[in-house]
């Protein structure tokens, strides 16, 4: 399910608890490189949707996972 938001909770539950999920495939390379739009997972629903990427380095929890 695609769903864009805006807020820096998540959709499903209202959680704070989130974190960028992976890309996985070329549109959503495309969306993250053309139009700032990122995956996000939250880790208390573990529902995954996509939100605008600028000002997510403010997100609580936030974790650099490596490739």
């Amino acid at each position: 399910m695609f769903s864009l938001s805006k807020s820096p909770n998540c959709p499903g539950c209202g959680s704070a608890s989130i974190h960028r999920s992976r890309r996985k495939n070329l549109h959503e390379h495309i969306l993250h490189k053309l139009f700032f739009i990122s995956p996000f997972r939250c880790r208390g629903c573990d529902s995954r949707y996509f939100r605008f990427r600028l000002g997510s380095h403010s997100i609580e929890n936030h974790r650099h996972h490596p490739a």
